[in-house]
Order: structure tokens, then C-alpha cells, then sequence
């Protein structure tokens, strides 16, 4: 896939996630585009313009969205570093196994959202916790497979 073209997906995840993305809630979670985006960029570009396409997601979700100003655009690249280094060693070439790193790294991404709010916030309830956790993840997660049937095409 060519830089444009991911930079093109890239931002219309980003508006998807603040405009309409609030109508498909479902039980008061909804599925995390821009991290998707974010993570098609490590899958299909180069390690540096890859880096840059995360940094940029990363700054407007935090403009965008309650979380504490700079952390995905700290998150991002970061994810996007890791999984680089990642496929360097692991062939990840199904659908499958992408739905799963992307569930994994989705997991990882909220709980690392959780305990920040939680921090920031002095309590959370962990019922809510682990429901935002898991059920974001798996939502992300079947949003990711929808999304790669529609790229294939």
C-alpha cells in the first residue's frame, strides 16, 4: 500500500472517531479507528514514515479525545516501533494472526489508557476497567477484520 494512500485512511479514521463513531457504541465502548489506522501504518509503510503517520494520529486523538495531552502521541509511535521490530522477527502474514496482534496490542494500549485515567482520575472501578479493556479490544479487533476484508478488495 503506498504512503498516500495510508496518510488518506489515516485521516478519514481520525474523523470517523470524533463525528460518527458515538452512534455505534455497544455497551458504551466503541471501537478505536485511529489505533487501527496507526497500526495499518506499521503493517504497510517504512519505519520512519510510519513514525511520522503515528505521531500525527497520536497528537489529534489527544486533542480530540479526554486522554492526557501527549500520551498517544507518545503511544503511537511507540506501537508502531514495536510492531516494526516485531515483523522483523515474526512473519505476519494472515489475516488471523493480524486480527490477534492487533487485539494484543489494543489490550495493551487500554490498559495503559486505564491506569493513566485512573491515575489521573484517583479511582476507577475495575468492573469498568476490565469492560472498557476487553470489550474495546474485541471491538477494535472485529472492526480491524471488517476493515481488511474491504482492503483486500
Amino acid at each position: 500500500m503506498r504512503t498516500s494512500r495510508v496518510i488518506i485512511l489515516t485521516v478519514l479514521f481520525c474523523f470517523l472517531q470524533v463525528t460518527i463513531l458515538d452512534n455505534f457504541k455497544l455497551f458504551g465502548v466503541k471501537p478505536d479507528l485511529i489505533l487501527i489506522a496507526v497500526f495499518i501504518t506499521a503493517l504497510y509503510l517504512d519505519l520512519k514514515p510510519a513514525l511520522g503517520v503515528a505521531l500525527s494520529a497520536g497528537i489529534f486523538k489527544d486533542a480530540f479525545t479526554s486522554s492526557a495531552l501527549g500520551f498517544n502521541a507518545f503511544l503511537f509511535p511507540l506501537w508502531v516501533f514495536l510492531i516494526t521490530r516485531l515483523l522483523r522477527k515474526v512473519s505476519v502474514e494472515d489475516n488471523i494472526a493480524r486480527i490477534l496482534l492487533l487485539f494484543f496490542v489494543s489490550i495493551l494500549n487500554n490498559i495503559i489508557s486505564g491506569l493513566v485515567l485512573a491515575y489521573s482520575a484517583g479511582s476507577l472501578s475495575f468492573g469498568i476497567f476490565l469492560r472498557i479493556t476487553f470489550l474495546a479490544s474485541v471491538y477494535t479487533a472485529l472492526i480491524f477484520a471488517l476493515i481488511l476484508r474491504i482492503i483486500k478488495k
